[in-house]
């Protein structure tokens, strides 16, 4: 069971950064990056899973990369809140894995070995020359977490994104280089509650967002 925890104090925005579903069985062995993939069914279950346990919450908006899988736990949360309108923020995009968006890692083994076992070596962090690095992630991501909580100063925020979105914020959360964004474990369907400064387009330093809890 999810506890919510108590509500910010002062003029912080809550945002709940959510990671979409699990993905298709199809797609299990493949790297998809930002590619539109479905979810399985028990992708669906988990969407509805993530919408019981934000029943209770009053939201001010419901965010969504635009991608389906994300989409599909943004709807779930907007079903019981007929005032929210889609919203999507192409910023919360996954990683765009390049020229391996697609492929399977055994097709990556035969054709890239070396650089397939240092994308599993680093956790996924390394990717190959051309796709998107986990740093450059965190310079659109959390400007636009930070544009979302000045938005809604004292309010309450529903973010559904993806798995390298989620481990960006919490990493802003907690003063950690986006480097180590692997170390974060966040489970499909997983939520991290975060209290964010409502205070500019860009947090500073000395007031970075909380995290106030992780998991579901």
């Amino acid at each position: 069971m999810f506890a919510l925890p108590a509500a910010p104090i002062g003029p912080s925005t809550r945002l709940f950064v959510i990671r979409h579903g699990e993905v298709d069985d199809a797609w299990r062995e493949r790297i998809y990056g930002r590619l539109d993939v479905p979810l399985s069914g028990r992708g669906r279950e988990q969407c509805a899973a993530v919408a019981a346990a934000l029943a209770g919450v009053p939201l001010d908006a419901v965010v969504s990369s635009g991608l389906a899988r994300a989409e599909a736990g943004a709807a779930a949360l907007r079903a019981a809140r007929p005032g929210l309108v889609r919203r999507d923020e192409t910023a919360l995009l996954e990683l765009d894995r390049g020229p391996w968006a697609g492929r399977s890692k055994a097709e990556l083994r035969a054709a890239d070995p070396a650089g397939l076992a240092r994308w599993e070596a680093s956790r996924g962090v390394l990717g190959p020359a051309g796709s998107e690095q986990v740093a450059e992630l965190a310079a659109r991501v959390i400007p636009a977490l930070a544009r979302l909580a000045a938005e809604f100063p004292g309010g309450s925020v529903a973010v559904v994104a993806h798995l390298w979105v989620v481990r960006a914020a919490v990493c802003c959360a907690l003063g950690l280089p986006a480097e180590r964004a692997a170390q974060v474990a966040v489970a499909p369907g997983g939520i991290a509650v975060l209290d964010w400064p409502a205070l500019g387009s860009a947090p500073e330093p000395r007031l970075r967002p909380s995290l106030v809890r992780l998991g579901l």
